[in-house]
């Protein structure tokens, strides 16, 4: 299982970057042109967004539709128990050009024929062959159940990371927000200072370049949220231009300090709900049936055939079409028997190769449940420490806010510098940006460790 790694917000990126993203998100302010046609959801929340992507989501469709695939094989592997039933009909035009009849008029003789027939066979015992290849098709649909599944809980819990990440980044947009907002009043405030004589001009030139940072963060903040909203469109197979209104609710403190499982819970839970466990468990049986349809070809093939037709021949003999299809009519019963004595070992190496497939199945078996373990391990983990960052965060941001009040009403009274002002501003930003990140790290592990108990 994969999903997107965080931490959210990237520190840095160049121009061009931001540019075409501020291109995308004045263009995805485009109104659809086709509400009506397109029959979209006026709002999106997290659930609604589900819905929608388990609706229409091409991956899923497609597990669906190999499921189709694989209940029509079922059907033809049922059906091949039954007997066959085929009808022929023959008509030939012989010529003889050498007849005897004809040496002295040098003219050849020519002769018409038919034949019709009605034709039965069943095949009775081949091994198990048959009834081993019912059982593959019927465990090939429980497969293909558990991989649409899959898919369904892949998208599901992309989906709730991709909506964690616009609700990390939305808050994250407005803390930027506040940063401009402080660094603008500032440099308002110092440039009055100026005027007065009270500060230099390079306290002013500082506030100018901190406020054009800060401007330059919130450029960056947007973008990000931006293409958090764009890959949400993608999630939901969205045309880029398709409006979206999203309904973000913000978590509680609740929500990220909640309890979790011990990670062996987890794990045990994990191996009876998560469907790759399962898919993994049915290929090894599927395998194991393998053994069974190749050894089939050890056993002898019995087969019982029926056949009744007729025929004509026009010689100029005299007798009717009628008479000689009455005449001609013949019926037969037959049973074969087919024993495999010698087959250039292509028995034996199929059933050496089923055993391997066996070996196989069993070794990737056991390789799924290992890296479940290890997923769920290093998820655990890191849900205690983000929590515990969560909590640590929380105390620096307060702890930093206090000191920034304190220094602005020394820098207000003029008894700190503009260095050091911009200084515990910048603290107080950083800490509020790593408060977000162990939030959301937080509950995007709870959210992980929830779709491993198969609660998403």
């Amino acid at each position: 299982m994969k999903y997107i790694s965080y931490p959210f917000i990237p520190k840095r990126t160049n121009i061009t970057s931001v540019c075409i993203t501020v291109v995308i998100f004045l263009l995805s302010g485009i109104p659809d042109a086709y509400p009506q046609e397109n029959n979209l959801p006026l709002q999106w929340d997290l659930q609604t967004c589900i819905d929608y992507a388990l609706e229409n989501n091409i991956q899923i469709k497609q597990s669906e539709a190999n499921k189709e695939t694989g209940l029509v094989d079922a059907k033809q592997a049922k059906a091949a128990m039954l007997p066959s039933l085929s009808a022929s009909v023959g008509q030939n035009l012989t010529n003889y050009p050498f007849s005897k009849e004809d040496d002295s008029s040098g003219t050849s003789s020519f002769s018409a024929s038919g034949s019709y027939s009605l034709n039965a066979s069943w095949t009775i015992f081949d091994g198990g062959a048959r009834t081993t290849g019912i059982k593959q098709a019927e465990l090939n649909n429980r497969i293909a159940d558990l991989e649409i599944e899959e898919s369904k809980n892949n998208i599901k819990l992309a989906i709730i990371q991709n909506y964690m990440q616009i609700l990390y980044a939305s808050e994250a947009l407005k803390a930027y927000e506040d940063a401009v907002e402080l660094s603008k009043a500032q440099l308002e405030s110092n440039k009055i200072k100026l005027s007065v004589g009270s500060v230099a001009k390079s306290d002013v030139s500082q506030w100018e370049s901190q406020y054009a940072s800060d401007n330059y963060n919130l450029v960056n903040a947007h973008t990000t949220l931006e293409n958090y909203k764009l890959q949400l469109k993608q999630l939901l197979e969205l045309d880029r231009l398709d409006s979206m209104e999203l309904v973000l609710t913000p978590p509680d403190e609740d929500d990220v300090l909640s309890m979790i499982p011990d990670k062996r819970t987890i794990y045990q839970t994990a191996l009876h709900v998560m469907p790759q466990v399962n898919n993994s468990r049915l290929n090894t049986e599927y395998a194991h049936l393998g053994i069974e349809k190749a050894r089939a070809g050890f056993y002898p093939t019995i087969s019982l055939q029926a056949n009744t037709g007729t025929g004509n021949l026009y010689n100029n003999s005299g007798y009717s079409f009628g008479s000689q299809l009455k005449n001609n009519w013949n019926n037969m019963v037959g049973l074969s028997v087919s024993i495999p004595i010698f087959s250039n070992r292509s028995v034996k190496s199929a059933v050496e190769k089923a055993n391997i497939d066996v070996y196989s199945s069993q070794l990737n078996e056991l390789s799924i449940r290992k890296e479940l373990y290890a997923d769920i391990e290093t998820t655990y983990l890191n849900t205690l420490t983000s929590q515990s960052q969560y909590v640590a965060a929380e105390e620096k941001v307060k702890y930093s806010r206090e000191s920034y009040d304190v220094m602005n009403e020394q820098f207000t009274l003029g008894l700190k510098n503009t260095i050091e002002m911009l200084t515990e501003k910048n603290r107080l930003v950083t800490a509020q940006q790593e408060l977000l990140q162990a939030k959301y790290t937080a509950l995007m592990n709870i959210k992980v460790l929830e779709y491993y108990q198969g609660l998403i």
